[in-house]
């Protein structure tokens, strides 16, 4: 009995002494990177946290300044705090702070990195990105995006007709609209809302929703990644159905492709993949199907993440501002003829569509703080030290509401992007809801385009109202999108066809 209490009281003064040694070299560390708070051995700043990161974030700038550092768990952070030194570090520093975190569920999700969003800043990621960025903008150039566009859109304006004039909580008919927009996109078909597929993706979308945007306790703490925590046996049965998903439709591609004949964003990519090949490109080799699935992926994650949300608030935002939405349908009105729905060529005669798109995604901004980046050297900012592999949080959500730069940031203005003739402003650079620099989103001008589409399509055919005795909406955004995303509240809206 005592050799067994002599043994673990070995242990926890070897342990003890380990937390501790840690501790003091991370508080040495700390000396030369930005101030930040206090942080405790293995917790680090945790306790500081109730959710939503990017709220944090900007009250502790409000002590610590544009740039400081935090101990999440035992991972380094360093948070970017305003437009100067956001654009400091991911523009003019671009590569030195080009990298992603590797975690466990970032790697679970990517299958160790092979995807845009996640994958390391290295030759084979740059072209990656640079086929990515062909495909889409080949997709986009002829009418197959507009054509896509609209016939999703048709199905979901038969839907609303159908519920005219009572209260509804329109986030299923949104997710089928985006979902079919991305999913013809990338493959060529879109789904009805009673088919067996789509309510299986619209459940598994969800519940990553639920379950990823929270993480892991490995994310935090690397050592555990061997833990078979219940969310980590969720999110790995989740996703080898996602992945199964994609399989059998890269698969199917890959059989029926006709260089003649591209229907998708999917064909587009195999083609630029294949003269990449015929080229030479020695990068080429280590892009396999992992990769190509990965890609192809990430469009289908960003509409049901970032699209989705962003047509959400289009939808409260309208309603919730009627002055605004009858502005819309005056432009629409004398721009576009009833008997057909607006596309891409419009746009240039469309300002004020434009400005409310620029306005829904800064007030109603998706991802706050982006998708964490990393430093892929050892590197300085603002004077201070930053190791490689540190973490970097740029906070959005500050740049977006800052005062100094919107004069009214909490009020919903289309016309702050228009200039005294009610042309559309170049947009300023502290609008970054796609994020900045090497890692910004390839797929922006696509999600733009779809949202121009969509909201066009819908106001020119409806008018959204809030419920009559209900009060004002809740416009701030809810807990549950997590520490990384912002949210609309659930709410209803009541749909009139317009005269």
């Amino acid at each position: 009995m005592a050799s067994w209490t002599a043994w673990l009281m070995t242990v926890l003064v070897g342990l003890t002494t380990l937390v501790l040694v840690s501790w003091v070299l991370d508080i040495i560390k700390r000396w030369r990177m930005p101030p930040g708070p206090f942080f405790w051995p293995i917790i680090g700043n945790l306790f500081l946290f109730g959710g939503q990161f990017y709220l944090t974030f900007l009250e502790l700038g409000k002590k610590y300044g544009d740039v400081f550092s935090l101990k999440l768990g035992m991972r380094d952070v360093v948070v970017l705090n305003s437009l100067e030194v956001i654009r400091e570090a991911l523009v003019k520093k671009g590569n030195d702070f080009a990298g992603r975190t590797h975690t466990a569920t970032g790697d679970l999700l990517s299958e160790g990195r092979k995807n845009i969003a996640q994958g390391d800043y290295t030759p084979t990621w740059k072209l990656q990105r640079k086929l990515f960025t062909g495909a889409i903008r080949a997709y986009a150039s002829g009418h197959a995006l507009e054509d896509h566009v609209q016939g999703a859109l048709n199905d979901v304006i038969a839907e609303f007709s159908s519920m005219e004039g009572r209260p509804v909580d329109v986030e299923d008919h949104i997710f089928k609209l985006v979902c079919n927009v991305s999913c013809s996109a990338s493959f060529g078909y879109r789904y009805q809302m009673e088919d067996p597929d789509f309510q299986n993706l619209m459940k598994i979308s969800r519940d990553f929703f639920e379950v990823g945007s929270q993480g892991t306790l490995a994310d935090l703490y690397p050592s555990l990644s061997f833990l078979p925590t219940p969310t980590k046996t969720t999110l790995t049965n989740m996703f080898a159905e996602f992945v199964d998903y994609f399989k059998r439709q890269l698969d199917q591609h890959m059989q029926t492709f006709d260089p003649d004949n591209l229907r998708d964003i999917t064909d587009h990519f195999i083609k630029l993949q294949k003269e990449a090949e015929e080229e030479g490109d020695e990068d080429i080799k280590s892009l396999t199907d992992t990769h190509i699935r990965q890609t192809v992926a990430d469009i289908l994650a960003a509409a049901l993440d970032t699209m989705m949300q962003a047509m959400r608030w289009s939808v409260l935002l309208l309603a919730a501002h009627p002055e605004v939405q009858e502005k819309l349908a005056a432009e629409l009105d004398s721009v576009v003829d009833r008997d057909r729905q607006p596309v891409l060529a419009d746009r240039a005669s469309l300002p004020y569509m434009d400005a409310t798109i620029n306005e829904i995604l800064r007030f109603g901004i998706v991802a706050p703080t982006a998708i964490p980046h990393a430093t892929t050297v050892d590197t300085t900012l603002r004077g201070y030290e930053i190791p490689a592999g540190t973490w970097i949080m740029p906070n959005l959500w500050n740049v977006v509401r800052d005062p100094e730069i919107w004069g009214d940031p909490d009020s919903f203005r289309p016309e702050r992007f228009l200039d005294d003739d009610g042309k559309v402003l170049s947009k300023p650079s502290a609008l970054m809801p796609f994020s900045a620099g090497r890692r910004a989103c390839p797929g922006e001008p696509m999600a733009r385009a779809d949202v121009f589409l969509l909201l066009g399509g819908l106001v020119q055919k409806f008018k959204f109202r809030l419920p009559e005795g209900e009060g004002p909406p809740d416009l701030t955004p809810d807990p549950k999108g997590g520490g990384l995303f912002s949210i609309a509240f659930p709410y209803k809206v009541v749909m009139t066809h317009r005269k």
